[in-house]
């Protein structure tokens, strides 16, 4: 009788896989853009946020029209004759840095909407010059208003 694997013999049913040491791939999440990159957003006498400024139209007619992913969008600015701030063709790794940028912009305006709007809410403060507008007069009509004094004549 031949032993198989389920009598305690012969070969395991199914290879045991171990996790292969990296092969020096990429990763699927791009790394941080570094300082050398940094030139391709703002160059010279071109500021970050301007050059932002700039490409955020453009950007959102992209998402809009169904182009997300970084190798797309970055085929189209370079067919739309737009380079970096430095003057370079875009990559995709430039896009994804370009994405995260705008993307942290607008999250830090919505939360500078959300708290301004809060701050307005609290309670106005009351001055105490008008505390002290308040004459007698004025009190003993407010009282007589809700029932509790009776005005003077």
């Amino acid at each position: 009788m031949a032993k198989g694997p389920y009598r305690g013999g012969g070969k395991p049913a199914a290879p045991t896989r171990t996790k292969a040491p990296s092969t020096g791939r990429p990763s699927s999440k791009p790394s941080q853009i570094t300082r050398d990159e940094l030139r391709h957003f703002a160059f010279r006498d071109r500021s970050k946020e301007a050059f932002l400024d700039e490409l955020d139209p453009l950007l959102r007619a992209c998402f809009k029209s169904g182009f997300t992913r970084p190798n797309e969008v970055a085929g189209l600015l370079n067919k739309a004759g737009k380079s970096t701030a430095c003057g370079q063709p875009w990559t995709p790794h430039l896009v994804w840095g370009l994405q995260r940028f705008l993307f942290e912009r607008r999250e830090k305006k919505r939360a500078a909407q959300a708290a301004a709007p809060a701050a307005t809410i609290s309670k106005p403060a009351v001055s105490s010059q008008r505390a002290k507008d308040l004459a007698a007069e004025d009190m003993t009509r407010l009282l007589a208003a809700i029932g509790r004094a009776r005005p003077s004549r």
